[in-house]
């Protein structure tokens, strides 16, 4: 909408009634959907397209600030790795919030192998599983939160077994310590009788 010269609302044609009418009627959703302190910032907008371009300068930035945050997102894209401590809800969480955050501010960024670079992103432990994934799937058509739900339910038996294991460890350990107990004193028995 083109900015018109202050003309009395009843001069305007039809047509330019319209307009204006849609214009505030935009500029009053946007300005009822933010918080106060955003909205102080856009008030003094004439058009809707003035407060939008007002917002996205002040969520985005100008283009270099965009560009170099693409940059930094794609850089932490290419380095993303699943620490030891971190579950696979939770690696899938920060991973996803990276795509999400490359695709909000690049519409053109497109990258087919998120299901592969997450499979990569994985620890040793898990290699076992990402060759069975890689040979019974279509990487290339499977959904990342297909992938993230298969990998949780193994991670629920990796440490189910874990706890198993350190059980097993334990009650081995405690019967090793038996044995060694009984056997002292069966020695300490046979030196005392002797």
């Amino acid at each position: 909408m083109k900015l018109m010269k202050k003309t009395s609302y009843e001069l305007l044609k039809d047509k330019e009634k319209k307009q204006l009418v849609k214009n505030e009627e935009a500029k009053m959703t946007i300005y009822n959907a933010l918080p106060r302190k955003e909205y102080e910032q856009v008030f003094m907008c004439k058009t809707t397209k003035e407060v939008w371009h007002t917002l996205i300068i002040t969520h985005q930035g100008n283009s270099q600030v965009k560009n170099c945050t693409i940059d930094l997102l794609t850089q932490e894209y290419e380095k993303f790795s699943i620490s030891n401590e971190e579950t696979i809800d939770s690696g899938f969480t920060r991973f996803n919030a990276i795509m999400t955050s490359l695709k909000y501010l690049d519409p053109d960024y497109s990258s087919k192998n998120h299901v592969k670079k997450f499979l990569r992103a994985l620890l040793l432990k898990w290699r076992a599983k990402v060759t069975t994934i890689e040979e019974a799937k279509n990487l290339a058509t499977l959904p990342l939160e297909e992938l993230n739900g298969n990998l949780k339910v193994s991670e629920m038996v990796l440490d189910n077994d874990g706890v198993a294991s350190k059980t097993t460890k334990e009650k081995i350990k405690s019967l090793s310590l038996k044995a060694k107990v009984t056997r002292e004193q069966t020695s300490d028995d046979s030196d005392s009788k002797g």
